[in-house]
């Protein structure tokens, strides 16, 4: 069964399977009984809140309204008449006992064979960017151990800043050859790419790229590709090549981009040689923090090698058509 936690859609095999699996309450998961919906009973709206509410304060989960625990296992079904608690009913209760507003929260009723008067509720609560969130008592709320329980003052305060941000890492790093005007030379194009996992754009980053301990640096051409936004430095008495790539057009969440690409013009014949004894590390810094890649190369020779040979069979090809 796909994790709980990460489906899009509910089914009630999916409830039975809780019951049937004595899934146990956690940080990210709780049971309630159809009695925890309640329109006469006003302490209901705040535990509702305040359970709600926890789970957004912390890192987000799911309340499944509509199942009888048991020693925090989930032991038999709690039916929810569904005309008398309705979705909208649940979803005015969290929102008008909640300050912030929660984005993202979804409510799923989920009903054996249709009946209404058999509901469960599933809520799915994100971790909110907009916590810390208060319930109607005016209480902050976290999720400890299997219980809501009231936040420490100090723990509201840091809560004020987690705020959305981007977060980039680099994906990875590809070496292909390109054909050179010399017919002895080979370029090599070395491409880094980087993504943006985070939650918001990113503006502000930077892709410096380190070729440590070159053999025979004398044979390496590095063709700047008239590229105004690349800087190339010579570090450790010429023993490291520094290629630096400035931004020059935000990252945006979930968009990968190439965030370099280094040309080096090479003699066929030295490749193997070359590789073997360069060693790469990439640092990315951006605005909150920073991702780090090295590679020694040698994993890249074979299909550098396979690949080369493609590309003067494919040239072959051509001479002869």
């Amino acid at each position: 069964m796909k994790n709980f936690y990460e489906k899009e859609e509910y089914t009630f095999d999916d409830i039975q399977a809780l019951i049937d699996n004595d899934v146990e309450e956690s940080l990210y998961l709780d049971f309630k009984q159809a009695g925890a919906l309640d329109r006469k009973d006003n302490t209901k709206r705040f535990d509702i809140s305040k359970d709600v509410a926890s789970f957004a304060n912390s890192d987000g989960g799911i309340i499944v309204y509509g199942i009888k625990e048991k020693n925090h296992k989930a032991e038999s079904l709690s039916f929810i008449n569904g005309n008398d608690i309705t979705k909208e009913w649940l979803e005015q209760v969290i929102n008008s006992h909640i300050q912030r507003h929660i984005p993202d929260l979804k409510i799923f009723p989920i009903r054996k064979d249709g009946n209404i008067e058999q509901t469960v509720y599933i809520v799915k609560i994100p971790a909110s960017i907009e916590a810390p969130h208060m319930s109607k008592d005016n209480k902050f709320y976290k999720r400890y151990n299997f219980e809501s329980v009231p936040m420490e003052e100090y723990e509201v305060r840091q809560m004020y800043g987690r705020k959305v941000k981007s977060s980039l890492k680099i994906t990875g790093l590809r070496v292909a050859p390109l054909e050179a005007q010399n017919e002895k030379n080979i370029i090599l194009e070395w491409t880094v790419s980087i993504q943006n996992i985070g939650d918001i754009p990113e503006l502000n980053y930077k892709t410096n790229t380190y070729f440590h301990y070159l053999s025979g640096t004398e044979i390496v051409t590095w063709n700047k590709n008239n590229n105004d936004h690349y800087s190339y430095s010579n570090l450790n008495e010429f023993k490291t090549l520094k290629v630096s790539s400035h931004n020059k057009a935000p990252i945006f969440p979930d968009e990968n981009i190439d965030s370099m690409r280094i040309m080096m013009e090479i003699p066929k014949s030295e490749i193997e040689k070359t590789l073997s004894t360069i060693e790469v590390d990439i640092k990315l810094m951006y605005s909150n923090e920073r991702d780090e890649f090295y590679s020694d190369l040698k994993k890249y020779i074979p299909k550098l090698l396979e690949n080369v040979t493609k590309l003067e069979k494919e040239k072959l090809k051509k001479i002869l058509r």
